[in-house]
């Protein structure tokens, strides 16, 4: 009895404080009231914290909200962590925000309805100042319903932000806000100097505006796609097939954000008319484009193929994926091998990469072998410095014939339910671990994405079929199909970051590249040498890393103002 009464004096205190929610929230909060957000604040808290943002002005009808372009901004308003600035309000600045020449600088606006506002359409407009040739794109962001039943860690939202729509106009009701992303196009030739960027957010009664400031490094000419970043890119998805024309943008599109449409030319190929492969590879070659995969071509057909790209200089772009693909050790030995051993033979100089867990006798099956960062057989001290096979990485949800050293879950990933900063320090550990490529499973395979998806904005949740297992929010795509017929592949966020990641990686070349040089004076040596040492601050290994955005941000705005202090000055 004495402990009962212990136990009942612990517990009063906690139902005595609870409480019916206020009466004046409306009924879409009431629904939410006793809930907790991703990071485990309490509603009450975080309607409290809302409210704050409308404290000088309560008849404001909404804020603006800004924040930079290395966290995901979930649906729910209560949710958003970041400054805001209500209708009417002075001038204000943010930043700067440091960006090469010759690239994008992407952040994120928000519009942010007050408690109980009536849906309202927000119009986002855009004015740059001092920015000579520089552009600017608006998207819309759009939610997507992800499937509840995958059984991977994740935050807990059922809809995620993805695709992006190129408009400057948003609806929000009830709990939502409204979000955008802006893309800032810098010329490569620009001279360096700040670019003011005048957002202005309105709901056609009160207006909001901010102006995030650029700072510009001109002169470092980086080139991002020197760091392979390579993926499959499919016509079909379950709407339908794509036509020549939105292929084509698609490849483009991709090879804008420094990721390499590996099997552009499969199915091109014409021994009688050749004209049509060589058009699409001399129109992405021209872009960027390094690495194209030859598979697609009937066995018949690879003789001529492999003279006519002999002959036309450019052998050593071809890669080619033969065998069966993620194989077991008795798979490799038998199908693998001798696939290989047969490439070499029949068309030296074409490169053979797969992926697969590593085999003893690995170099025998491939000339690139591709590796989950998480695999039992991957070594990463050992393997750095391997000779052969070349080590790149792969990234795919759902690798099989394989076992796991670390939680592929605890490493960084790709999917639409990760947070925004695995899918950039992804691409930093594979660099610094000695990858000299990465694959990322898929551009665009979606077949999952049905023809109402549009519509839905819905997910499938059907399980992966045996050998395969689970459910992968959006592990198969990183572009989205079109909203109507004809029109265009419309871009991701994911598509977005990676592409920061690799002019990240592109910046620590060119630190590297200045190193060797050997110009700098002791202090500017030592300074890029740390800089060039991103652990622990930003990650210690592929399993223990910094969660938060601010660290892989500091470290990489430190290596751009070294860099622009020894080139520029």
């Amino acid at each position: 009895m004495k402990a009962l009464a212990v136990a009942m004096l612990m517990i009063m205190p906690s139902v005595a404080c609870a409480a019916p929610p206020p009466d004046y929230l409306p009924e879409a909060e009431k629904s939410i009231a006793d809930s907790v957000d991703p990071w485990g604040l309490p509603f009450s808290d975080a309607l409290a914290r809302y409210q704050e943002r409308f404290a000088p002005d309560p008849d404001a009808q909404f804020a603006l909200g800004m924040n930079h372009e290395l966290v995901k901004i979930l649906p729910n308003k209560y949710w958003y962590r970041g400054p805001s600035w209500l209708p009417g309000g002075g001038p204000a600045t943010v930043g700067p925000f440091l960006a090469p020449a010759g690239e994008r600088q992407g952040f994120q606006v928000v519009a942010l309805p007050s408690v109980g506002a009536p849906e309202r359409e927000y119009t986002l407009t855009l004015e740059l100042r001092d920015a000579g040739e520089a552009e600017a794109t608006i998207y819309r962001q759009v939610f997507v319903t992800t499937a509840q039943n995958a059984s991977y860690p994740r935050m807990h939202s059922d809809r995620w932000p993805d695709p992006l729509v190129p408009e400057n106009r948003a609806s929000a009701s009830g709990t939502d806000l409204a979000a955008y992303w802006v893309d800032v196009a810098i010329p490569a030739d620009h001279p360096g100097g700040e670019i003011a960027c005048r957002l202005t957010l309105s709901d056609s009664e009160q207006t909001a505006t901010v102006t995030p400031i650029i700072r510009v490094v001109p002169n470092l000419a980086l080139e991002p796609k020197s760091y392979p970043f390579l993926s499959w890119f499919g016509r079909r998805w379950g709407g339908g097939t794509l036509s020549d024309e939105q292929f084509g943008a698609m490849c483009e599109m991709a090879l804008e954000h420094h990721m390499q449409p590996a099997d552009a030319l499969a199915g091109l190929w014409s021994t009688e008319d050749p004209s049509a492969f060589d058009t699409m590879h001399d129109l992405l070659a021209a872009q960027g484009q390094r690495f194209f995969d030859l598979r697609g071509i009937p066995d018949a057909d690879m003789p001529a193929a492999y003279e006519h790209i002999r002959a036309a200089g450019w052998l050593d772009q071809c890669l080619l994926y033969r065998g069966p693909d993620e194989p077991d050790a008795a798979t490799f030995a038998q199908q693998n091998i001798p696939l290989c051993e047969e490439v070499r033979q029949k068309y030296p100089g074409l490169r053979v990469y797969l992926a697969s867990e590593y085999h003893p006798n690995m170099p025998d099956g491939c000339d690139i072998w591709m590796t989950d960062v998480s695999a039992s057989q991957y070594d990463p001290a050992t393997m750095r410095d391997m000779e052969a096979p070349e080590l790149w990485h792969y990234y795919c949800h759902l690798p099989i014939h394989w076992q796991m050293r670390a939680p592929l879950a605890g490493a960084p990933n790709m999917e639409i339910d990760n947070a925004a900063i695995e899918h950039r320090l992804a691409l930093w550990m594979s660099y610094f671990a000695g990858a000299r490529g990465v694959f990322t499973w898929a551009g665009f395979r979606a077949t999952d994405l049905q023809a109402d998806f549009w519509e839905t904005l819905t997910l499938s949740d059907a399980l992966s079929g045996y050998p395969y297992g689970g459910v992968h929010n959006g592990n198969n795509f990183r572009v989205y199909p079109p909203r109507e017929e004809g029109g265009p592949v419309l871009p991701s966020l994911r598509l977005k970051i990676t592409r920061d990641a690799l002019v990240d990686l592109a910046l620590f070349e060119k630190a590297r590249a200045l190193l060797a040089e050997g110009d700098l004076t002791p202090l500017e040596e030592q300074r890029l040498q740390a800089l060039l040492e991103p652990t622990p601050a930003v990650f210690v290994d592929f399993h223990y890393w910094n969660p938060g955005p601010a660290a892989l941000l500091r470290h990489r705005d430190e290596l751009l103002l070294a860099l622009d202090e020894i080139v520029n000055h």
